[in-house]
């Protein structure tokens, strides 16, 4: 299934909905709690009843093309009278208050409030079903702005601590600079073709950088970023002799076509496994035309990690695709 999906909008309202953006972060201490963690702050008639139910549903939506069911977000909630000094330095906060101060459903999004980063989202409306309403209207606004904060956050670390050399690696490879975060090793280089990963003892995160030609908007159709995958993630090998990667053929991948900042973007996802072996996982590419040298770049994501969670360790490997950059754009 393709959708054509245009960001634009959604980026320009959550510009508005934020009051302030993330100044000030240097006088604050250090956020607590994992990634992707909301703290809802909430009284127990709002949290059991109708409200609670459309919050649940909306930030516990599935992560889509993992192997098993993990939530957009996992939801903490707390009464207000258990606001501590701890809990403030929460990363995310999710504040629901109702009353007659509140003439009509809304909410402010504050950063870097008692701690940084940090993003306090503070939904208010004069009863439950008003907001109830509001929230329902405004759920996939309410996704991304927390959504956005962590990519945003994620950035920085990135552009922090990185991997100076492999940068420099890929820009003379493909003519890109990116962020690599520190702890990434190349594994293989070939021609118009590299193969990063991050390895943990249960766990690995794998980018594989490629290019080809490109002669017209056919290369960029699902049937050729098919093939191309696979053409050059057999170069990947498993554990057992001759094993490879490959693209699982029991699930039509998803492509998708974005345009982000200036940029258009074909985007796969779907399930890779190794032909002779028993591994897999999901994965997600990201492929734009490189109009200067006339070829399709692909940054291929990949997470292997059986049996335990992997929407984290996949989002980490999104974002980083946000720090891509072509000599092309700078001139738009």
């Amino acid at each position: 299934m393709k959708r054509i999906l245009v960001i634009t909008a959604l980026a320009a309202l959550l510009a508005v909905v934020c009051s302030c953006g993330n100044g000030a972060r240097d006088f604050k201490p250090s956020s607590v709690g994992p990634s992707y963690e909301v703290l809802v702050i909430a009284a127990q008639d709002k949290w059991e009843g109708q409200l609670g139910d459309t919050l649940r549903s909306i930030m516990g939506q599935p992560v889509e093309f993992l192997n098993s069911y993990e939530p957009r977000f996992d939801l903490m909630r707390i009464m207000p009278n258990n606001f501590t000094d701890l809990l403030r330095k929460s990363r995310n906060i999710l504040n629901v208050v109702t009353g007659s101060d509140y003439p009509e459903a809304g909410w402010q999004a504050d950063y870097n409030v008692y701690a940084a980063p940090q993003l306090i989202v503070t939904l208010s409306g004069p009863d439950q079903e008003s907001l109830t309403e509001f929230v329902s209207e405004n759920r996939e606004y309410l996704v991304a702005i927390y959504e956005n904060a962590e990519r945003d956050w994620s950035l920085e670390v990135n552009k922090r601590y990185n991997e100076s050399g492999i940068e420099q690696k890929i820009y003379e490879m493909f003519g890109v600079r990116m962020n690599i975060p520190k702890g990434y090793m190349i594994r293989n280089t070939l021609e118009d073709f590299m193969w990063l990963s991050f390895e943990y003892p249960t766990a690995s995160q794998g980018m594989i950088i490629y290019s080809y030609p490109y002669s017209g908007r056919e290369f960029l159709s699902e049937e050729w970023l098919i093939y191309n995958r696979n053409q050059f993630v057999s170069k990947i090998p498993g554990e057992n002799p001759g094993s490879h990667m490959t693209t699982y053929d029991g699930f039509t991948p998803d492509v998708r076509y974005i345009r982000r900042e200036g940029r258009d973007w074909a985007v796969m996802r779907g399930f890779w496994e190794v032909e002779g072996d028993y591994m897999g996982g999901p994965f997600v590419s990201y492929s734009t035309v490189d109009a200067a040298n006339g070829t399709v770049v692909t940054f291929d994501l990949y997470v292997f990690s059986p049996d335990k969670p992997k929407r984290n360790f996949l989002r980490q490997l999104e974002n980083i695709i946000y720090s891509v950059e072509f000599p092309e754009d700078a001139d738009r």
